[in-house]
């Protein structure tokens, strides 16, 4: 870890602790619990840089949260809230990126320690009061594994969805995969003259816009900022005029709290043929490329990576 940017790790932990023994039934002390709570952040954070990504490491950990002496505190939520909140490194670094990956792994963990713990509590027992907690810890996993693989401003998917969906799509061999860059054109000016809460619902609305104009199957991403990525089975006509559709629905003013704002994107378009097996990363720079030639023809309109030594297509967007 580099020294302009050092994890708050021990202040994360004397929170973390406070936190935990501050709730009810909670039979310990913050500083029983502090110094075990700084090993395993510390330890998490080592993960980051692991090769291959170590699962089963940082399971070992999210089940250690249910040991001694953390096995007297109930606190899943203040874990997934910790962890996942958590600054782990600088934006666009490979500890800030491999995080929520490592963090998930051992929030599920321990959230399958705690479920595993009141099973066995029901078994003795027989009490409602265990028989509700399993519930909860499983509306808890649904919940933690949807975190995991959607963007959490928009819902839409997130770069580790993406990653898992295109796979599939390429393992068809009746229909090609279409992949679609998205991005906003001046964005930032948006933010600037509005303010960074108007630029977030101008891209919660936008988001809307592209899931209602996505095909059956297709999977929409927020890949960062103002970029989106949308795949799908498509055909290579249907990439075209998907793209054309996607540029007339990102044409309108969006209206915010501060009233109408105008918006436009430009989209550069990829198509793998059946059983092209085409890594994601090739199709996201193929795309990336042409959408930057849209962008550079005045955006607001679409390109085709497939004819950028051509006349840059453009939609009817008035």
């Amino acid at each position: 870890m580099t020294a302009e940017h050092r994890p708050p790790v021990r202040s994360t932990a004397r929170e973390w602790a406070l936190a935990a023994v501050a709730q009810p039934d909670a039979d310990t002390s913050a500083a029983e619990i502090e110094p075990v709570l700084v090993e395993i952040l510390e330890q998490l954070l080592d993960l980051t840089i692991s090769d291959p990504f170590p699962i089963r490491a940082a399971r070992r950990l999210g089940a250690r949260l249910c040991a001694e002496p953390l096995h007297r505190v109930r606190m899943l939520a203040l874990v997934t809230r910790t962890l996942l909140g958590f600054p782990a490194g600088s934006r666009g670094s490979l500890v800030a990126t491999q995080w929520p990956l490592v963090a998930s792994q051992a929030i599920d963990s321990y959230a399958q320690a705690l479920q595993e713990l009141a099973l066995a509590q029901q078994k003795k027992n027989f009490s409602d009061e265990a028989t509700q907690r399993v519930r909860e810890f499983a509306a808890l996993q649904q919940r933690l594994e949807h975190e995991a693989t959607h963007d959490a401003l928009t819902g839409l998917a997130n770069r580790t969805l993406l990653r898992k969906r295109v796979r599939k799509m390429a393992e068809h061999t009746d229909r090609g995969v279409g992949l679609l860059v998205v991005d906003l054109d001046r964005f930032k000016q948006i933010n600037d003259n509005y303010g960074h809460a108007v630029g977030d619902e101008v891209l919660v609305e936008l988001a809307k816009r592209l899931r209602e104009v996505a095909p059956p199957g297709a999977v929409v991403c927020r890949y960062g900022g103002d970029e989106f990525v949308l795949a799908a089975g498509l055909t290579s006509d249907s990439v075209t005029e998907l793209a054309h559709d996607i540029v007339l629905a990102l044409n309108d003013s969006v209206w915010s709290s501060a009233g109408p704002v105008p918006v436009s994107a430009s989209v550069g378009t990829t198509y793998a043929p059946p059983a092209d097996h085409c890594e994601l990363a090739e199709l996201l720079r193929r795309a990336d490329l042409a959408m930057y030639s849209a962008k550079t023809a005045g955006g607001r309109r679409y390109a085709g990576a497939e004819s950028l030594d051509t006349a840059v297509d453009t939609a009817v967007a008035g």
